[in-house]
């Protein structure tokens, strides 16, 4: 820990000192013009409150920027209104300029803090209502500073001069500054002060000997080195001299309020703002680098998958290529063989080949089984094409129908839902000859009765071009 005298040689090798350094920094403050007033204020939010508080600042604190407002507790009776502490550093020229070196240097200077400020962390062990708190720092003096319920409420600094020392200044001060607390009725009446004090063990005797315990005042004494311990310090006190722990503390637990404004702290700001644009820069990058990663590894699988169809590619155009060479050489125009091929095309569409004119007829027939083909026969007919414009297929169907003999009716009636079932599949269908005609028309001596009981029949059925 490097030292500095309050003097231009001093700021000079500090400002040296601090351009190697290019971290957040904490202001910790111990100085004798620090002021504390409590005072209830009515409970406000928002803007309303801040506009309060501001006047109270320049009601106390006005020639001072360095100035804090701190909330201890809202009052449950009455109003309930809000018990505030206001407090500032009332003479800015003792900091003004080590903050113009900060300042000048664009050193992040996280906040402004004052030893009673950060007091309250040592007291997290203490279970006790009315505490009276206090530490030594050699550089500064001995600080008393009063707590209740863990809320600071008053502090005071008495320097150290001339032939005094640590101990001989806490035996003479801390009666007195019990009876000042004692005229602000802190503790009140009837109620405990417990002082604590934070010291090596070399002066704990020296003190138990010169501060004795009285009705309603307790004194309780902290081994320092013990107290560091416990607060994870590694620092070795050889003396009573707090300023290592405070400053300890201080860099590892920040309180939310210090004495800075945001033109004290406008380059730590834009430290933590780099500092964030940084971590973005980092993360987009990593997140660059997976995806660029994911990205080449599809693409080699793709490029696997792809490798045997380019290849399959390559093999057909060689065909391809090979079948267009094999080509005989001709002098026939294009426009010629376009119009064979289109007329060759249309001829197709005259002669059908018999699997698309029978085609449904042979599906028809598998849901009758009852029906037997005796003979089938087709020819080209031209009257009977429209509405296609192909000629039309006349399909001569002999046929025979099982069972006959022994019901007339119902073979009649199958036979007939047969022929519905080949006009549902695109055929045109008239009976030549059924095996007996039942129609007021018909006359059963048309056929012999061998042939009546054996079920022929004949079908005309015509097929046209779907086009």
């Amino acid at each position: 820990m490097r030292e500095f005298s309050n003097d231009a040689e001093g700021r000079e090798q500090f400002a040296a000192a601090l351009g190697r350094h290019r971290n957040p920094l904490w202001l910790l403050v111990d100085i004798i013009e620090e002021d504390f007033h409590l005072e209830s204020i009515p409970h406000l939010l928002g803007p309303s409150r801040r506009a309060l508080i501001e006047r109270k600042f320049e009601q106390y604190y006005r020639s001072t920027p360095f100035r804090q407002a701190t909330l201890l507790q809202r009052q449950s009776e009455g109003r309930r209104d809000d018990d505030y502490l206001f407090s500032a550093l009332t003479n800015p020229q003792r900091i003004s300029p080590w903050l113009d070196i900060l300042h000048m240097l664009r050193a992040p200077l996280a906040g402004i803090y004052s030893v009673p400020n950060i007091s309250a962390m040592l007291l997290a062990g203490i279970d006790a209502e009315h505490v009276l708190l206090l530490t030594f720092e050699k550089r500064a003096g001995l600080r008393q500073t009063y707590f209740h319920n863990k809320r600071l409420h008053f502090s005071r600094l008495i320097p150290l001069n001339g032939e005094g020392d640590f101990v001989s200044t806490a035996i003479a001060e801390t009666p007195r500054t019990q009876q000042y607390l004692k005229s602000l009725s802190l503790p009140p009446q009837g109620e405990a002060l417990d002082v604590y004090i934070l010291c090596h063990s070399g002066d704990t005797k020296a003190m138990q000997l010169g501060l004795e315990n009285a009705p309603g005042l307790n004194y309780h004494y902290l081994d320092l080195n013990e107290f560091a311990h416990r607060c994870k310090s590694r620092h070795e006190f050889s003396d009573s001299d707090c300023t290592a722990l405070l400053m300890d503390q201080l860099a590892r637990n920040q309180p939310s309020a210090h004495y800075g404004n945001s033109e004290h702290t406008h380059y730590h700001r834009l430290w933590q703002l780099r500092r964030i644009i940084n971590i973005l820069a980092v993360a987009v990058a990593l997140t660059g680098g997976v995806w660029s990663a994911l990205a080449y590894w599809k693409g080699e699988q793709y490029a696997q998958v792809s490798a045997p169809i380019l290849q399959q590619t390559e093999t057909v155009r060689a065909q391809a290529q090979a079948i267009q060479r094999k080509f005989s050489t001709t002098r026939v125009p294009a426009n010629d063989m376009k119009v064979a091929v289109l007329l060759a095309r249309a001829l197709n569409q005259y002669s059908p080949p018999p699997s698309h004119i029978l085609f449904e007829l042979s599906a028809v027939l598998d849901d009758f089984p009852r029906i037997s083909v005796r003979k089938l026969a087709w020819q080209t007919s031209a009257a009977d094409a429209p509405p296609s414009a192909y000629p039309a297929q006349v399909i001569t169907f002999d046929g025979v129908i099982s069972g006959f003999g022994s019901g007339h009716r119902s073979a009649l009636d199958y036979l007939d839902r047969f022929q519905r079932a080949l006009v549902q599949h695109g055929y045109a269908v008239s009976a030549t000859a059924m095996p007996l005609d039942v129609s007021s028309k018909g006359s059963i001596s048309g056929q012999t009765s061998g042939e009546a009981a054996q079920g022929q029949f004949t079908l005309r059925i015509i097929w046209r071009h779907p086009s």
